[in-house]
C-alpha cells in the first residue's frame, strides 16, 4: 500500500496498543512507514490484574519524543479490598500523572470487561475517580459498548465469538444500558475531558452521534475503526461529510494499532498497515477507493485545515490545551 500520495501533515495516532516490549522496533518502523509523528499508547488491565502500563512506560523511556501515554487503572488493590474501591480508584488519576502518563484509558465500558469487572461506570466505585479526573482535567479515552451485531447470535461474526464478544445470552449489559451509564457520568461531570473510542459505535446513526456531541461539549470521538464503521459512513457520504465538517473540532485520528497481531500472526504487519491506509484514504480521497478484495468505500475529501485538526490539533488541545 502506497502512503506517498497522502497529505504531508503532522499526525498523532490517539489510539495505539503496545503490549510487547520486544516489538518496540517493529512498532516504530510501522509508525515511520504510515507515517505517524507520535502515538498515544492506550493501556488496559489484563484479566490477571496486571496492566499494559509497564510496557508503555518502557517505550516512553526509550523514545519519549514519539509517544504519549494513557494509562490503565490498577485493580489489584481493589480485588484485595473490594469495599475500598471508591478510595483506591479515586487516587489513581494523580498516581498515573505522577508516573508520567498523559491521560487515562478505560476499557471498562466494553461488555466483556464490564461482565468480568461488574462495576457500573456511574456507580459508587468510580464516583471519586470521575470527580478527580474532572478536577484535574485529566483526559480519558473510554471504550463503551460494541457493534450491534455482537448482541445478536445470528449476526455476531465468528471471529468476534471466538474472542468472547458474543453477548447474546442475556448475561451482559445491553448497549443502551452502557450508554445510559455514560450519560449519568457526564450529567454529574459536564467538563470531563472524555474521548469515546471507535466513534462511540454510533457510525450507523449520525443524528444520534450529533445529538450526543451537542449535549456534551467536552466529549470527542476517535476514528479507530470497528466492524462496519467506514462502510456505515460510505453508505451516506454526504451526511458523513457534513458531520465531519460540523464536528471537525471533536474528532481524533486513531487506528487501534496493536502489537498483539505482530506477536501471533506472521501477516500481522500487513494487516496493521492497512488500517491507517483505510482511514487516511477515507478522510482525504474525494471519491471511491477500496482495500484489495473489499467493497468500494467513498472518501470525504476533507479540506487541509480540517485534516490538520483531526490528525493532530484536536489531540493537542484535549491533552495539552494547545
Amino acid at each position: 500500500m502506497d502512503f506517498s500520495h497522502f497529505r504531508r501533515l503532522p499526525i498523532i495516532d490517539s489510539h495505539v496498543h503496545f503490549v510487547h516490549p520486544e516489538r518496540m522496533d517493529q512498532l516504530l518502523a510501522l509508525l515511520d512507514e504510515v507515517p505517524c509523528t507520535r502515538a498515544n499508547l492506550v493501556c488496559i488491565p489484563n484479566p490477571d490484574a496486571t496492566t499494559h502500563n509497564p510496557a508503555a512506560l518502557f517505550f516512553k523511556r526509550h523514545h519519549p519524543q514519539r509517544v504519549y501515554l494513557s494509562g490503565a487503572l490498577d485493580y489489584a488493590p481493589v480485588l484485595a479490598d473490594w469495599d475500598a474501591a471508591p478510595r483506591l480508584l479515586a487516587g489513581q488519576a494523580a498516581a498515573l500523572k505522577a508516573q508520567g502518563f498523559d491521560g487515562l484509558k478505560m476499557i471498562e465500558g466494553k461488555p466483556q470487561a464490564r461482565k468480568l469487572l461488574p462495576l457500573p461506570l456511574d456507580g459508587e466505585a468510580y464516583a471519586g475517580l470521575w470527580a478527580a479526573l474532572e478536577a484535574a482535567q485529566f483526559p480519558v479515552v473510554l471504550h463503551v459498548a460494541d457493534p450491534d451485531e455482537f448482541w445478536d447470535a445470528q449476526r455476531c461474526p465468528d471471529w468476534a465469538r471466538q474472542s468472547g464478544w458474543d453477548y447474546s445470552d442475556g448475561s451482559y449489559p445491553s448497549k443502551e444500558a452502557l450508554y445510559a451509564e455514560v450519560e449519568h457520568v457526564l450529567a454529574r461531570h459536564p467538563t470531563l475531558k472524555l474521548t469515546l473510542a471507535h466513534f462511540a459505535f454510533l457510525s450507523g446513526d449520525l443524528p444520534r452521534a450529533a445529538g450526543f456531541l451537542d449535549a456534551h461539549p467536552t466529549v470527542c470521538f476517535d476514528l479507530a475503526p470497528h466492524l462496519d464503521m467506514y462502510h456505515d459512513f460510505s453508505r451516506a457520504p454526504a451526511a458523513a461529510r457534513d458531520f465531519f465538517l460540523r464536528y471537525q473540532d471533536r474528532l481524533l485520528y486513531g487506528t487501534d494499532l496493536d502489537t498483539r497481531p505482530l506477536a501471533r500472526n506472521p501477516d500481522g504487519y500487513a494487516f496493521l498497515r492497512a488500517i491507517p491506509w483505510l482511514i487516511r484514504s477515507f478522510l482525504e480521497t474525494d471519491g471511491e477507493f477500496n482495500l484489495p478484495g473489499q467493497p468500494a468505500l467513498r472518501g470525504l475529501g476533507l479540506p487541509q485545515a480540517v485534516l490538520e485538526k483531526i490528525y493532530a490539533g484536536n489531540f493537542e488541545r484535549v491533552y495539552f490545551g494547545r
